[in-house]
């Protein structure tokens, strides 16, 4: 990921959520399963609960087909691809498409949940321990040093 500020690629007049939802649908039909005018307004909604469970599950795996046919290098050459699309897509609002996209690029990835529980106080307990064990290793280079050239 760049860190810079880039120009949309969408005009005033073009949507980014609608070119996302457009290029789901065009996937859904050469799928097989094509998607119906109410079933691309909830896809660019924003409430995920007004989704029916056949739509995610559908909308989830075609979705995943768009990512695997997308090779990672076309994402920084193509400005309108499904990825870059979502990122100007999920700028403003975040819409169910974005959503499923984001639990599905987590699926696929493997990203698992923050720590929680005794593994996330251990794990501070631990970030917490190296500090400190920096901070005193700082001290003794700089008492060494001390000692080593003669300052008072």
């Amino acid at each position: 990921m760049s860190w810079f500020i880039s120009k949309s690629p969408f005009g005033r007049d073009e949507d980014p959520v609608k070119h996302v939802v457009e290029l789901l649908s065009r996937e859904a039909d050469e799928a097989g399963t094509s998607l119906t005018a109410l079933e691309k307004e909830i896809l660019a909604q924003d409430n995920l609960e007004s989704m029916t469970d056949d739509l995610r599950h559908r909308a989830k795996g075609l979705i995943a087909r768009i990512y695997e046919a997308e090779p990672w290098a076309e994402f920084e050459g193509d400005p309108k691809s499904f990825a870059n699309s979502l990122e100007w897509a999920g700028d403003s609002r975040y819409p169910n498409v974005v959503a499923l996209a984001e639990e599905v690029r987590c699926e696929i990835a493997g990203l698992t949940l923050p720590l929680q529980g005794w593994k996330r106080v251990k794990d501070a307990v631990q970030l917490v321990g190296c500090g400190l064990l920096v901070v005193l290793l700082m001290f003794a280079i700089v008492i060494t040093a001390g000692f080593l050239l003669g300052w008072k």
